[in-house]
């Protein structure tokens, strides 16, 4: 007994004295990790084009002259500028829309119980079946592309506004009684502010759904902006090209993200607090 206690150290147990310390990675270390795990992956992926066909993929080293030439001759620009701008306005459409629509619903009961089948069965449609609807309705022009992106986003945000609106505390709904506030500004002062972690995870929901609206439209409504490169480049097996349009997508996508998480730090900065503190 008296080996025992002298074995251990002060504040710990004799479990936890003879449990190995559990080494701590740095954040430097996680990011050598990560550099070192991507640069195996692209020396494999080099290496493979010894031996495989350049028809089914291509190699980094070709898939770089290959983005650097449709880079410089303005036509991954042009498709790229093009997409950012009709992802853009339909994502900003969808969260007008759907935000609103979740608001209303969520604090006028008649209202959600009218929309509710409505909303049910919208967000079931698959919405790829639309894209021949969007194109007979407003044609093989930017209105088919835009109410299309438009539709496959508005369903996440209209949810997920609705269910922050719903889960607000009730205790401060009791409080803006207790001051005399009309539903309105209850809804504006309480409400609204409370739901803002909900529609943040509506938005981010929309913006990858955007940004497969905009590949699928750009591919099947027109040919244009950056779906249309991948729809041209896959037709005429130009691996290299189509690979490099697949990575311009992403950097999209990337890029709406990345403004996305920079406005909910700037103007609702007490989300990532609250979140940390949880």
């Amino acid at each position: 007994m008296a080996i025992l206690e002298t074995a251990r150290t002060p504040g710990t147990t004799v479990g936890q004295a003879s449990r190995p310390r559990a080494r701590k990675v740095t954040r430097r270390q996680g990011q050598a990790i990560q550099i070192a795990s991507l640069l195996v992956v692209l020396i494999l992926w080099q290496i493979s084009g010894l031996f495989l066909n350049k028809i089914l993929i291509s190699t980094p080293s070709e898939i770089l002259t290959d983005f650097v030439e449709i880079l410089l001759n303005g036509q991954l620009i042009r498709a790229f500028l093009g997409s950012a701008a009709e992802m853009a306005v339909g994502f900003g459409l969808a969260c007008v829309v759907g935000i609103s629509v979740g608001i209303v619903m969520g604090r006028w009961k008649p209202a959600e119980r009218a929309a509710d089948p409505l909303v049910s069965f919208g967000n079931a449609t698959p919405t790829i079946a639309l894209l021949p609807v969007m194109e007979v309705w407003f044609g093989l022009g930017l209105a088919a592309r835009l109410a299309f992106i438009f539709t496959i986003c508005v369903w996440s945000l209209l949810i997920n506004t609705l269910a922050g609106v719903k889960n607000v505390n009730r205790g401060w709904a009791d409080v803006g009684k207790s001051f005399g506030l009309s539903p309105l500004a209850a809804t504006r002062s309480i409400f609204i502010p409370a739901a803002m972690p909900f529609i943040f995870t509506g938005m981010r929901v929309a913006l990858a759904q955007a940004a497969v609206g905009m590949v699928l439209s750009g591919q099947e409504i027109g040919e244009t902006g950056l779906g249309g490169l991948v729809q041209e480049f896959g037709s005429f097996f130009q691996t290299g090209y189509l690979i490099g349009a697949i990575i311009s997508s992403t950097a999209l996508a990337f890029i709406a993200f990345w403004l996305l998480s920079r406005a909910q730090a700037y103007f609702f900065p007490w989300i990532r607090a609250m979140s940390a503190r949880r």
